[in-house]
């Protein structure tokens, strides 16, 4: 039987040395479910908040705050692939803070960075590519 071959943009990423997810950085469904995890994880941190604000109890507050932090495990899990975050994060809660930032969305903006880096480059390869087969296959 004959094969084709082709390149579908898929890329594995290993992600801190802890586990790999698979994406294309270039597929407008991903990016959008990824603007859209994001959009989510940023409300339940504005929400995260408030919350705690309102808890005086040490208890309470963990509590909330373990729920909330497997509220946004499924939220990434859901985008990058069952178990991710438990590779990632292990034990620690997502909004844990690292360079100023929670670590959820550290993960998030390395995501986004790609995602601009790849579409950059890209678009820089398509018009030439298109140009050649254009020509070649032009009548």
């Amino acid at each position: 039987m004959n094969k084709l071959t082709f390149d579908t943009g898929l890329k594995t990423y290993t992600i801190n040395e802890a586990c790999e997810v698979r994406f294309n950085p270039t597929d407008s469904t991903f990016v959008r479910r990824l603007y859209e995890a994001f959009d989510a994880l940023e409300k339940k941190q504005d929400t995260y908040r408030e919350e705690v604000e309102k808890l005086s109890e040490p208890e309470k507050i963990l509590a909330f705050a373990d729920a909330r932090d497997a509220e946004m495990r499924g939220v990434i899990d859901g985008l990058l692939g069952d178990s991710v975050c438990s590779s990632l994060f292990g034990n620690m809660n997502v909004y844990a803070l690292a360079d100023g930032l929670p670590a959820w969305c550290n993960l998030m903006l390395a995501i986004f960075a790609e995602v601009d880096a790849s579409m950059s480059k890209e678009q820089k390869l398509t018009n030439p590519r298109i140009k050649k087969y254009m020509e070649k296959y032009k009548r």
